[in-house]
């Protein structure tokens, strides 16, 4: 027979109580570099653009490359506190990503709902020994949750923790 009790709202898990790790101290530098390498020659080019215009007088040339300067270094400052803040755990039955400055959330992926995992290295990640993961989940369209900042050994210790876990429940 069916039944659907109805559970106190304080018999629920505390999500404050799960520590988070946080990423590699190279995560950081990665995800500077990344988003500068697609900002920094957009800006360059806006800048040197904006002093070969005629129409345009130097004092408001200087003023739009002061204020894309400063763009530029709210992201860094941003990036690196975005990254400060992201942290992963593992439990039992599920991977938690928290991530977010001014808007948090965590994210958590059960395991039996896992469908494959992937990990991946861009240049940068390389040159750091870093690695992403990504878990695709089922019904999913896309990767469900994607990590990047781990290093090499951490993403595959994952990986293989999250294998395992799947093939116990079968």
């Amino acid at each position: 027979m069916f039944s659907n009790c109805p559970i106190s709202i304080a018999q629920l898990p505390d999500i404050e109580q799960v520590e988070f790790a946080p990423l590699d101290h190279h995560a950081t530098t990665e995800a500077r570099l990344s988003t500068f390498l697609f900002l920094l020659p957009f800006s360059l080019l806006v800048g040197i653009g904006l002093f070969f215009l005629q129409k345009v007088s130097v004092e408001v040339a200087i003023g739009l490359s002061s204020l894309l300067i400063m763009i530029n270094l709210y992201v860094f400052w941003f990036v690196g506190l975005a990254v400060k803040r992201t942290g992963i755990a593992l439990r039992e039955h599920d991977f938690l990503l928290k991530k977010g400055v001014f808007w948090q959330k965590v994210i958590i992926v059960p395991f039996n709902r896992v469908q494959h995992i992937e990990t991946h290295r861009n240049p940068i990640e390389r040159k750091l020994a870093l690695s992403s993961l990504k878990l695709f989940t089922a019904g999913g369209m896309g990767a469900d949750l994607e990590i990047n900042g781990l290093n090499i050994e951490r993403a595959s210790q994952i990986r293989q923790f999250i294998l395992k876990q799947e093939h116990a429940d079968e």
